[in-house]
């Protein structure tokens, strides 16, 4: 009888406690629904207190500490919540975005690739996924994640964004089109959507139409620089200089460390013949962002046309130390080094610059040149027959685009 009575007396203990969890479980739903996460978070430590070996309440105390900045407390959460259940895929999911924010990039794939595996169906889990391999460059791995998000939830605009940007990385201008599109329509105050599918239409050759976008975004924004600067890359584009220097000197009004308008106004100042305009613009895009290589290959060029083959040569040197698959830099660092009269160097920069891109015929006939000093004939003449050969081999492509065209 006694043993009965210890067991009622065990039973009536235990379930009070239960119904006090549930209670401080659903004070604590509340409160995140009304986004008071620090009375949410005080709630589940409570509830934590209670059960300490309930791995949901670590993971939301997890969460809650992450959205109120306690970054390193929350990823230990996390990390406990998955070591009492390794199969967990929300604890696995929020300990990989919280050391993405920590920039741990290494250690999140892991952890997200593991959600992923644990629920391969949520379409959440699966688009931040592919959005980490694609910044660390992983977008092959990356497709499949970000195609099965939109699959999954065809509704969401940010995932067909993401969708958008990996396949405009792989060189699928028609499958990013498509993305970007979709996530305009979906979401049209989609300012990064909209900006990325007026691109993507200007260089699918329909530069109106993505204008018309640009246009778009700077009707509910009439501040947004990078919508007047692509306004003006299209104007470049198309040589309409006039209307494309004063966005870019707008740009750079409302924004003076802006590379990239310096960088375009300097083009644009350079078709226009104004050489030392185009020098200082150049040179302030490479002060605002010295790794952009087109930056020193442009001033290279216009140190070129104005005689200073020195200079020109210095910056034919960055270029192609920031890119060393830069093949126009190299063409025109094998020309400056012949006028320097270093022909060795010349020479094999010029061989790079064909090894890069066999279909230019520029750097044959200038390598011709250097072999006919050297007194290397059959080299020589070699090296013009192909440039020749090149040359006719260019102008039959164009041939058969602008037929297609008529």
């Amino acid at each position: 009888m006694i043993r009965c009575l210890c067991f009622i007396a065990l039973f009536v203990s235990i379930a009070p406690a239960q119904e006090r969890v549930k209670e401080i479980e659903a004070k604590a739903i509340q409160l995140k629904l009304r986004g008071d996460a620090a009375g949410a978070l005080a709630s589940y430590e409570r509830a934590a207190a209670v059960e300490p070996k309930n791995p949901h309440f670590q993971d939301e105390i997890g969460f809650l500490l992450a959205v109120l900045g306690r970054t390193p407390e929350a990823v230990a959460h996390f990390h406990k919540a998955i070591k009492l259940d390794p199969d967990f895929a929300s604890a696995h999911y929020h300990l990989g975005v919280a050391l993405w924010l920590s920039q741990q990039q290494s250690q999140s794939i892991p952890e997200l690739q593991a959600a992923v595996t644990l629920d391969p169906k949520n379409p959440e889990y699966l688009s931040r996924l592919g959005e980490g391999l694609v910044s660390m460059g992983q977008l092959t791995e990356a497709l499949p994640s970000l195609r099965a998000a939109t699959e999954l939830k065809p509704q969401d605009a940010a995932a067909w964004n993401r969708l958008g940007s990996a396949l405009e990385k792989t060189n699928d201008p028609v499958g990013a089109l498509e993305a970007y599109r979709r996530a305009v329509e979906l979401d049209p105050a989609n300012t990064a959507a909209r900006l990325s599918y007026g691109m993507m239409l200007v260089y699918a050759h329909h530069p109106e139409d993505g204008v018309a976008q640009f246009e778009r975004v700077l009707a509910d924004d009439p501040a947004n620089i990078t919508a007047r600067l692509n306004i003006g890359f299209v104007h470049l584009q198309k040589r309409e200089l006039d209307q494309a220097i004063p966005l870019f000197r707008e740009v750079i009004a409302r924004d003076p460390a802006n590379a990239a308008a310096h960088y375009n106004l300097g083009v644009a100042l350079k078709n226009k013949d104004d050489v030392d305009g185009a020098k200082a613009e150049l040179a302030a895009a490479i002060a605002g962002d010295p790794k952009m290589p087109e930056a020193h290959y442009m001033l290279g060029i216009a140190a070129w046309q104005s005689g200073e083959f020195d200079d020109a040569a210095k910056e034919m040197r960055a270029a192609v130390t920031l890119r060393p698959t830069y093949a126009d830099a190299y063409f025109m660092l094998g020309t400056v080094l012949k006028q320097k009269g270093e022909t060795a160097a010349a020479e094999d920069a010029l061989r790079t610059a064909i090894r890069l891109d066999p279909g230019n015929p520029g750097p044959y006939n200038t390598l011709g040149l250097i072999l006919r000093q050297k007194g290397e004939m059959e080299e020589s003449r070699k090296m013009f027959a192909e440039g020749a050969r090149v040359k006719q081999a260019k102008e039959n492509e164009l041939g058969v685009m602008l037929q297609r065209n008529e």
